[in-house]
């Protein structure tokens, strides 16, 4: 794609989060973002062939966020030399960011983004950090993480993310959530246990 036509995409996707966030889904029609966005209605359908790929296109961005995110964190992380420890807190904590949001616009954007997980992506995303996760760990000296084990940790906490999300959980805002997950998750991927 073209500069131009990044640009309209990225408006597009703005103007919708926008109306998800102010309005609510109820509000989202393809009229309505492309009046929001300040584009025809030709032009949306140019990019998105109907709602339901708007919505796509801004869930899938916003998982990239989330992802690049903690990809970042784990690199430099490995750049620092970090122990095993922080690097797990800080994972964890950009994963309440990015799948859990902490404002509550953030949030109610992540609200939606887990109703529409009805795809493969989202198993593609989990998968791709916990590898990226284990194998950060064990370069610091961690246990050798067995599949079962890191299976198990990261759908424990992501799942416990998607949930807080759907619920809108007040322990997202106030912090708890992001405690007692670095607590779980450390003690499920950092102690040494015989398997």
């Amino acid at each position: 794609m073209q500069a131009r036509s990044l640009r309209t995409v990225a408006v597009i996707l703005q103007a919708t989060a926008q109306i998800l966030v102010k309005e609510g889904e109820a509000a989202l029609t393809t009229n309505y973002i492309a009046e929001r966005a300040g584009v025809s209605i030709g032009t949306l359908y140019q990019y998105f062939p109907d709602k339901q790929a708007v919505c796509h296109a801004l869930v899938d961005g916003q998982r990239r966020e989330a992802i690049a995110a903690i990809e970042i964190w784990l690199d430099q992380a490995s750049r620092e030399q970090l122990p095993a420890a922080e690097v797990a807190k800080g994972v964890l904590a950009r994963i309440v960011t990015g799948f859990a949001g902490r404002t509550p616009a953030q949030r109610k954007l992540a609200r939606f983004a887990w109703r529409q997980d009805e795809d493969e992506r989202i198993a593609l995303s989990m998968r791709e950090t916990a590898e990226r996760m284990a194998a950060h760990l064990q370069r610091w000296g961690g246990p050798a993480l067995s599949y079962a084990r890191l299976y198990v940790a990261t759908r424990a906490v992501l799942g416990t993310v998607r949930f807080a999300a759907l619920e809108g959980s007040p322990l997202i805002a106030s912090g708890m959530l992001e405690e007692l997950l670095c607590e779980m998750g450390s003690r499920m991927l950092l102690e040494s246990t015989a398997e």
